[in-house]
C-alpha cells in the first residue's frame, strides 16, 4: 500500500464519518491525532523505515534542564509579560533557528518558548522551558487524567480504523494513549497561556503544536506560521480538502511560505488571503554565498538522506556502485538519522571507500558549493539544492510521489536503476531560473511583514 492510497482512504474515512466533529469532554480531538494515525498506519504497512530516537541520556537532559530552569523561574516569569511568543524548531544549525532566526533580529521584545524534543537543550536569555510542562502531560496521563476507554466517539474512531486498515488490537491501546495525550497537552497549554500576556505566537510546524495552537485561538491569541518543509497535496499537516475554510481551530491563523510554488500545494484549512509567500532569509544569504563560490570539479554525487528512506536509498547507491565503482558519493544524513545503520550497511557491502558519510548537522550548503549533482527522495534540501544550480536525481521508492511536482522543471530526473542514474550523469544541465521554490527579497518581505507585528 503506498502513502498516496493511505492518504486517499483517510480523506474518505474522513468525509463518510465526519471525523472532525468528534469530541470528548466536549473537545474536538480528531484533528490532534490525524497526523500520528497516519504514521502509524505507514509504520505497521512497513513503507517507511521506522527509528527509534529514544534514550536516556536524552531524557536524563531534559529533565537537568527543567530543574535548572526552575531555579531560575523568577526570572523566567518576567518573560510570560511579553506581547510575543516565539516557538522555534528544536532543531538548530549552529546554534541558530534557521526559520525564526531573522525574525528574532526585527522584533524588540519577545519569548521563546523552548521545546526540545529531545534534540537541543540550549536556553538563550529569552527562553521559557516548556519541557516542564510537557512532563506535567505525562503525569496527568499517568494517572488517568482523560481517560476515554469509555468514550464512544474514541471507540467509534478505532472501529472505522481497524477495520479500514486491517489494524490488529495495538491500535487500540494507542489510539486511548494518544487522545488522552493529546487532550492533556491541550489543557496544559491553555493553563500556561492563560497566565501569560502573548497576544501573538509566531511558530514553526503547527501539526507539532496543536495543542498550543488550539488553545491560543480559544483564547484570541493570534497565531502565525513559517513554513519549514515541503508542502504537497496528501500532508496531513496542511492538505484538508473536506474542511470549512477557517473551521479549524488547531491550525494557525496565518501562514507563511517559502513562495508562491507552494500556495496551491495542498488545500489549506484558512483563507487564501491569510497566506502570504515572504521567502526565506536563511535560504536566500546562503544561496548568494554559495553563488559567489566558483566550484572545484567534483566528481562526486550528493545524497540527501532521510530516516524514513534510509533503506531505500542505501539499496539504490549500493546498486549503483556494484554495477560500476567509479562512481563515488557524499552521504549527507538527515539530523535525527542512525548512522550506525549507514556505517554497518556500508561495510556489510564493502562499498564504504565510495561513499563518505557526513552528519546531518553539517552546514548543507557547504556541501552545494562543492557538488554539481544531488539525489534524494523528497527531502526538502532537494529544493534548496536544485535552486543552487544542482542536477537533481529523484529516486523512484516510496515516498517520491511527494516531489512528483519537480519533474517538470529543467535538469530535474526520475531515476529508478543503474541505467537511468548514468544517463542522468552524463546529460548536460541545461539553464534555468533559480527562484521558482524561494521568493527573492526575503529580508525586505519579513521586515515589512513583522514590522506591522
Amino acid at each position: 500500500m503506498s502513502t498516496d492510497n493511505i492518504v486517499k482512504k483517510i480523506l474518505s474515512l474522513e468525509k463518510e464519518y465526519k471525523l472532525f466533529d468528534l469530541k470528548y469532554e466536549n473537545i474536538l480531538f480528531y484533528h490532534f491525532i490525524r497526523m500520528n494515525i497516519y504514521y502509524y498506519i505507514v509504520g505497521k504497512k512497513n513503507v517507511f523505515n521506522q527509528q527509534n530516537s529514544f534514550s536516556y541520556k536524552k531524557i536524563l537532559k531534559i529533565f537537568y534542564y527543567i530543574i535548572r530552569d526552575l531555579l531560575l523561574n523568577i526570572r523566567k516569569k518576567n518573560l510570560l509579560k511579553n506581547k510575543i511568543c516565539i516557538i522555534q524548531h528544536p532543531r538548530k544549525i549552529n546554534n541558530i533557528d534557521i526559520y525564526t532566526g531573522y525574525i528574532k533580529k526585527i522584533l524588540k521584545k519577545y519569548t521563546v518558548l523552548h521545546k526540545s524534543a529531545g534534540q537541543n537543550f540550549i536556553l538563550d536569555k529569552n527562553s521559557i522551558n516548556y519541557d516542564l510542562h510537557i512532563v506535567n502531560k505525562k503525569f496527568l496521563s499517568f494517572f488517568g487524567i482523560s481517560n476515554q476507554k469509555k468514550n464512544d466517539n474514541v471507540i467509534k474512531l478505532i472501529i472505522i480504523f481497524k477495520k479500514q486498515f486491517l489494524l490488529d488490537a495495538d491500535f487500540d491501546n494507542f489510539i486511548f494513549s494518544l487522545v488522552q495525550n493529546k487532550i492533556n497537552a491541550y489543557k496544559i497549554a491553555k493553563k500556561f497561556l492563560i497566565k501569560s500576556n502573548f497576544k501573538k505566537i509566531i511558530l514553526v510546524n503547527s501539526y507539532e503544536n496543536q495543542d498550543l495552537i488550539y488553545a491560543a485561538n480559544e483564547l484570541n491569541i493570534h497565531t502565525i506560521e513559517l513554513q519549514h518543509g515541503v508542502i504537497y497535496k496528501n500532508h496531513l499537516g496542511y492538505h484538508f480538502p473536506n474542511l470549512k475554510t477557517d473551521s479549524l481551530k488547531s491550525f494557525p491563523n496565518k501562514l507563511i511560505l517559502f513562495g508562491d510554488y507552494w500556495r496551491d500545494k495542498a488545500n489549506y484549512p484558512i483563507n487564501n488571503k491569510k497566506i502570504f509567500s515572504l521567502g526565506s532569509p536563511y535560504f536566500e544569504n546562503n544561496l548568494i554565498n554559495t553563488k559567489k563560490y566558483k566550484k572545484q570539479k567534483n566528481d562526486k554525487i550528493l545524497i540527501l538522506s532521510q530516516q524514513t528512506t534510509q533503506k531505500y536509498i542505501l539499496d539504490f547507491i549500493s546498486n549503483i556502485i556494484l554495477k560500476n565503482n567509479k562512481f563515488f558519493f557524499t552521504y549527507k544524513a538527515h539530523p535525527k538519522e542512525n548512522l550506525r545503520i549507514v556505517n554497518d550497511y556500508l561495510k556489510k557491502f564493502k562499498i564504504q571507500n565510495n561513499v563518505e558519510v557526513v552528519h546531518g548537522t553539517q552546514n548543507i550548503y557547504d556541501l552545494f558549493k562543492k557538488h554539481s549533482i544531488q539525489i534524494g527522495v523528497f527531502s526538502t534540501a532537494l529544493y534548496e539544492g536544485y535552486s543552487c544550480e544542482l542536477k537533481t536525481g529523484i529516486i523512484k521508492v516510496p515516498g517520491w510521489e511527494i516531489t512528483k511536482p519537480l519533474i517538470k522543471y529543467p535538469n530535474v530526473h526520475i531515476i529508478k536503476n543503474y541505467k537511468e542514474f548514468n544517463e542522468m550523469v552524463n546529460l548536460r544541465s541545461k539553464k534555468f531560473k533559480t527562484s521558482y521554490f524561494f521568493k527573492s527579497n526575503a529580508e525586505k518581505n519579513f521586515n515589512k511583514f513583522f514590522a506591522k507585528v
